[in-house]
């Protein structure tokens, strides 16, 4: 027997990148000598709270590299990547640095002279009030039974300097929503039970980051996609499906024109 003692190759223990830890926890509920643990501080560069690895009390095992779902979160210390800046295309924060700095522009009230009642649809009566509460921008695509109000806003809003974008899908639609209130501008759409389902990815993103946006849900009847025929199917969807915010639900025409002027983008 050979009295030369084989060395024993040492494992590498995990390296964390923190720009590109997400802090969802995998790798805590990896480890089986409890060497991870959240931490309270965020991240300046992403915004994110990393994890704490304890390397005294890592055994490099190799079940946190494995839970990462990052490629580059966690990674054997023996592992090293380079990343070299590069200058993006496109004007840069320099070179926009000449054009003008954007300038608010506050919203005028403007009194409106009596008329005479109106007889219209609901559909009709939500775009005329929201038209009154001062919004321009209006994003979606047809959908039965809510076309009517889109296509009410179609022809309207190029008369009054406002913009009209038909999106190719429910998706497109919320995000573009997202957007244009992230810029500070009232928006809305309409859409009925099947295609708000869609949206509500993109209305929960708005919600968290506080983005104020009107969403005319002309409601279908049964479940799926449903039928034309009318129902309050979606009330329970919009009042506690979401759980985020609140829900504005006319109870009639009338009040369909004026609850959009009196609340919803002044919240």
């Amino acid at each position: 027997m050979s009295s030369a003692v084989q060395s024993k190759k040492v494992r590498p223990k995990p390296y964390l990148q923190p720009e590109y830890c997400k802090g969802c926890g995998r790798c805590i509920a990896a480890c089986p000598v409890h060497a991870i643990e959240k931490t309270a501080e965020v991240n300046p560069d992403t915004g994110y709270i990393p994890v704490s690895v304890n390397l005294d009390l890592c055994t490099a095992c190799g079940m946190c590299i494995e839970a990462c779902p990052e490629p580059y979160g966690l990674h054997p210390d023996d592992v090293h990547y380079h990343w070299e800046l590069q200058e993006p295309e496109g004007p840069t924060a320099s070179q926009a640095a000449g054009r003008p700095a954007p300038v608010d522009v506050p919203a005028k009230r403007i009194p409106l002279p009596s008329t005479e009642p109106l007889m219209i649809k609901g559909t009709y009566a939500s775009a005329i009030g929201a038209l009154l509460a001062g919004c321009r921008h209006f994003f979606g695509y047809p959908i039965t039974p809510s076309t009517e109000g889109a296509e009410l806003m179609a022809k309207v809003l190029p008369h009054l300097d406002g913009a009209f974008l038909q999106a190719v899908s429910e998706v497109a639609t919320v995000n573009h929503m997202y957007g244009c209130g992230g810029a500070g501008k009232p928006c809305m759409t309409f859409t009925s039970s099947p295609g708000f389902s869609l949206m509500l990815e993109g209305i929960s993103y708005m919600i968290g980051a506080e983005v104020p946006g009107v969403f005319v849900n002309i409601m279908r009847g049964g479940p799926g996609l449903g039928n034309i025929a009318p129902e309050q199917s979606d009330i329970k969807l919009a009042c506690r499906g979401l759980g985020h915010g609140p829900s504005n639900s006319p109870s009639s025409i009338a009040s369909r024109s004026w609850s959009l002027p009196t609340g919803i983008w002044d919240r």
